[in-house]
């Protein structure tokens, strides 16, 4: 493929993708731990299992309702196809949670606290689920001490990539009226672009974690690229594919300008295995150019609200484009 080919934009599978806004009260003093979204996921998965789960087995393997459960939807992610689980260790979930990523530690009684959530696919029509779990959740406790909080309004974003968001729920008035996002206007690519990683970015390029130095455009736009293509082969198989060839070629011609990364060695603790994780990961800024850009600009657009990387369902991975 010619450079003038791959400046082409490429094609990217047409998701369907929700964004909803929790806004939250706490009632009790909550300590939060670095990047929320391990606590979050937690509680919001014990809560969404507790509130849908008819069979009270203690596992879903094996559960003749695996394919027809809410709670299996978001957590268990059964793969399309035989094949597709013989290539992969473990499939995305077709959510991505992002809390507010600021320096707030511990909240006080009264203060305000909110989540973020992307859904993928048919997770989109499961919003009323998601309310009441969150409400269940809130009784549950957030932290490890089971600190309370109490739900009280839910938004939804207009249109993706735009700071327009509309109320479709408050506690207030106990009404759901969910509405849909309306997709992303194209917006042309820059010359350069400026990638802010907002929670850590953990890649892996055989076996091991990659570094801020190691790190290259392929590692990260390649990896991208695998996660929209397998989303889409999940839970939109409708979608027109990835090209893939064409991907790779225009990554080809981009590089990493500049690089301010670190290592950031972040703990959380599983509530699930009882025990204390290591999940590190890259953070900082880096700047992308080439003539490859103009292609992969679609992808790396969406990627923002898909996330990158290992455990980006809770949050991780997540990246900002400044446009330059």
């Amino acid at each position: 493929m010619s450079l003038n080919e791959s400046s082409q934009p490429i094609a990217v599978p047409a998701l369907r993708i929700e964004r909803l806004r929790f806004r939250c009260v706490a009632e009790e003093p909550i300590r939060l731990p670095d990047y929320a979204g391990s606590a979050w996921r937690g509680v919001f998965g014990r809560a969404l299992r507790a509130s849908v789960c008819v069979t009270r087995q203690p596992r879903c393997s094996g559960c003749m309702l695996l394919n027809h459960c809410v709670y299996s939807t978001f957590f268990e992610s059964p793969p399309a196809s035989p094949e597709t689980a013989k290539r992969y260790n473990a499939l995305p979930h077709p959510f991505v949670l992002e809390p507010d990523v600021d320096s707030r530690r511990e909240l006080a009684p009264g203060a305000q606290l909110q989540l973020g959530m992307t859904l993928i696919g048919p997770a989109g029509d499961l919003t009323p689920y998601l309310v009441h779990a969150l409400q269940r959740a809130g009784e549950y406790g957030l932290d490890r001490q089971g600190a309370r909080f109490r739900l009280v309004a839910l938004e939804q974003q207009r249109q993706l990539g735009c700071e327009d968001w509309e109320e479709i729920y408050s506690a207030e008035e106990g009404v759901l009226r969910p509405a849909r996002s309306a997709p992303a206007t194209p917006s042309p690519c820059p010359q350069t672009l400026e990638l802010q990683l907002l929670t850590p970015l953990r890649l892996k390029r055989h076996g091991s974690f990659v570094g801020a130095q190691q790190l290259s455009a392929r590692d990260l736009i390649g990896t991208l690229a695998t996660r929209v293509a397998l989303l889409a082969e999940l839970y939109q198989p409708e979608a027109s594919p990835l090209d893939r060839s064409a991907v790779n070629a225009a990554i080809d011609a981009v590089q990493i300008d500049e690089r301010d990364l670190r290592w950031y060695e972040w703990t959380r603790w599983s509530s699930r295995q009882q025990t204390r994780m290591q999940f590190g990961g890259l953070i900082g800024n880096l700047r992308l150019s080439g003539a490859g850009l103009a292609a992969l600009w679609p992808l790396i657009e969406l990627g923002q609200w898909l996330h990158v990387g290992k455990a980006s369902s809770f949050g991780l991975g997540r990246y900002r484009v400044e446009l330059r």
